[in-house]
Parts: structure tokens; C-alpha cells; sequence
């Protein structure tokens, strides 16, 4: 088994927490753990389940294991919820170029 951290990119697609939380537990663990290189991006309507409350819990874990959750900026506007992410620890962004970046830089993507 390699001694290199894993780099391992989570695509939060679902606003259905039970199909969310999974994916946001592992990484959070990975990260914890193993110390592997762990990103975590919602789009789509992952955007309002980051901004619906549900998972503040799962979010905070995240930041305080060294996971800046990131979301699509565009899809915070499409959903209409910047109120609620602005009160969030989560950054905005492109997503488009930040998965590329997840390609180029060699990341696995995991969509949950």
C-alpha cells in the first residue's frame, strides 16, 4: 500500500441528506485519519442542502479537520440562497475550473 495520501475530490450532487451524508463522513474521516488531500464541492442541488441547515453539523466537522467545503457560485445564485451560504464556512467558486483542477491535479471525484 502507498505511503502517499490519496487526493480524493467529493461532488456533493444531492439535496437528500441521506444520500449526502456518506460522502461528507468519509471525507471528513480521510482527511482525519489517513490525512489524505480531501476536497469537497456541492453543486447543483447539493447547493441548497450546503445551505438548508441540515448538515451544518457535517460542515463544521470538515473545517475543523482542515476541509474548506466549496460551492458552485452559480448554482448558490440559480437556487437563490447567498443569504444562507454567506452565513456558512463554505467558498464560492467556479466549479467548472475547479473540477478541472481535480482532473488535472490527478484527484479521484466521488459523487454523492
Amino acid at each position: 500500500m502507498s505511503e502517499e495520501p490519496a487526493k480524493v475530490a467529493f461532488l456533493i450532487l444531492s439535496d437528500d441528506p441521506a444520500r449526502a451524508m456518506p460522502g461528507l463522513v468519509m471525507a471528513s474521516r480521510l482527511k482525519e485519519n489517513r490525512g489524505d488531500d480531501v476536497r469537497v464541492m456541492f453543486f447543483g442541488p447539493g447547493v441548497r442542502l450546503a445551505a438548508s441547515g441540515k448538515i451544518d453539523e457535517q460542515i463544521k466537522k470538515l473545517q475543523e479537520v482542515g476541509v474548506l467545503p466549496k460551492a458552485c457560485r452559480a448554482n448558490v445564485e440559480q437556487y437563490e440562497v447567498q443569504q444562507e451560504m454567506a452565513e456558512r464556512p463554505i467558498e464560492l467558486l467556479a466549479a467548472g475550473a475547479e473540477v478541472e483542477e481535480y482532473a488535472k491535479l490527478g484527484y479521484t471525484v466521488l459523487s454523492f
